[in-house]
């Protein structure tokens, strides 16, 4: 523990200041996230017009992740991320305050463009920004911050509601007003996050290098086919995973409330679960460490499926809230295995590229699911949504392995993280054999 917090100590002062951006924007999107379902129920909207809302937004998350990795080569992560976050700012507030349809979806589509620039930016903010030795404990801690901040936010939007209705005679606890005060708020700490942003020095005079406009070679053309295939198969699986999230996730606060809890127990679920996924996220280091990349990525993947499956026929609130429990531990202990792993797998030029084109497919997928999933829903109930769960989580952890697991550098051992130290070790050892055997083969055809 000691030696995990002397590398915080050492990152660099704007990995520090991202760091707080992190903080400060996700508790403020924490309590918007909470509370916008509830808000838009009091003002009389069903599930159905939610999986609209979210479908729209969605969609502009997916469109803007594309221009995501041009957008971070040409202009900065710097620039990058002080664009998105004020859309999402000023988007914010507008939610906070809007009521017709004929308003709420024009901002979902700026509110879902700007999440595209909230989290995604972080990951190659440090690659560019972080000594090479730091950048794996770096991307470890953003996550777990990213994490903690959603449970602060979750918490405060449990409770923020009812202390508004207490505090201010003119709110009743549950109206629209108290919903609305929740979000606002959210939205004021969130703009905060504007602070430590500009309170950076080297990323703010950072310019990313220009790229080569020279005349690219076979091998280079064969690098990029293999960049494309790697980059395709890993936005796969996060699409896969996406539809059957997509049908369940957006709706979980309202499931919960449907099995009797109150907005207070819902805040108190979604902050715990936040906080034990910033707890969990800690740990991928180790748990890559001592087993690999692939398969304890199929494991934490495939292991949702035992606490969703009983759902579907017979939903009940305790093992509704350790589901929720275990998805968010898994989902956020594999996520930064699998980042780590694609940016060994991927030259560092695809980096900043790989992100954008996953979360395009991720959020495509996830918006037309929570669309049908809401629709869903609403005619039959839960029992659906959550068989597309574990079908579709079953179903992306199994072709990630399967292609990845025969990679070439993968079997080959030179990617570090994707098996345990043993089986690498002999990975490597029967690289090293075929390729003295082919050298000797050559030396004795030789006249």
């Amino acid at each position: 523990m000691y030696s995990y917090l002397q590398r915080v100590r050492s990152f660099s002062p704007d990995i520090k200041l991202v760091l707080l951006y992190c903080l400060l924007a996700n508790i403020g999107y924490g309590v918007i996230e909470l509370i916008f379902n509830f808000y838009l129920l009091e003002l009389g909207y069903r599930e159905d017009f939610i999986g609209q809302w979210r479908a729209v937004a969605t969609l502009a998350v997916a469109g803007a992740s594309l221009g995501l990795g041009t957008a971070i080569n040409r202009f900065g992560n710097w620039r990058t991320m002080v664009g998105g976050f004020a859309l999402l700012c000023f988007s914010s507030f507008g939610l906070g305050l809007a009521t017709s349809s004929m308003v709420l979806l024009p901002l979902a589509v700026g509110y879902g463009a700007s999440l595209a620039f909230l989290v995604n930016p972080v990951l190659p903010f440090i690659m560019d920004h972080e000594r090479p030795e730091l950048r794996q404990h770096a991307s470890a801690v953003s996550l777990s911050v990213v994490n903690l901040s959603l449970t602060i936010g979750s918490l405060m939007g449990g409770l923020a509601p009812n202390i508004f209705a207490r505090i201010v005679p003119s709110i009743q606890s549950g109206s629209v007003n108290a919903y609305r005060a929740a979000m606002l708020t959210g939205a004021g700490i969130a703009l905060l996050a504007m602070i430590p942003l500009f309170m950076m020095k080297d990323a703010r005079r950072y310019r990313p290098p220009r790229r080569s406009k020279a005349t690219p070679t076979a091998a280079d053309r064969a690098e990029q086919k293999q960049i494309r295939l790697d980059v395709g198969q890993f936005a796969l699986m996060g699409g896969l995973m996406s539809i059957g999230v997509g049908m369940v996730w957006p709706f979980y606060n309202i499931f919960l409330k449907s099995l009797g809890s109150s907005d207070r127990q819902v805040g108190y679920i979604f902050a715990i679960s936040g906080l034990i996924a910033a707890i969990t996220s800690l740990v991928a280091p180790v748990i890559v460490a001592r087993v690999g990349a692939m398969n304890s990525t199929l494991f934490l993947r495939l292991s949702v499926a035992p606490f969703f499956v009983p759902l579907i026929f017979a939903p009940s609130l305790g093992l509704a809230v350790l589901g929720f429990y275990w998805r968010s531990a898994t989902a956020s202990t594999a996520w930064p295995i699998e980042v780590t792993f694609i940016s060994e797998v991927l030259p560092a030029r695809a980096r900043a590229g790989v992100f954008g084109v996953r979360s395009s497919v991720w959020n495509l997928g996830y918006a037309a699911a929570t669309y049908l999933g809401g629709l869903l829903i609403v005619r039959y109930g839960y029992g659906p949504s959550m068989v597309s769960f574990v079908v579709f989580s079953i179903l992306s952890a199994v072709v990630y392995y399967v292609y990845f697991s025969r990679h070439e550098r993968v079997m080959s051992g030179a990617i570090t993280t994707a098996w345990s130290p043993v089986r690498r070790a002999r990975l490597q050892s029967r690289a090293s054999r075929l390729e003295s055997d082919v050298a000797e083969s050559e030396a004795t055809a030789s006249p």
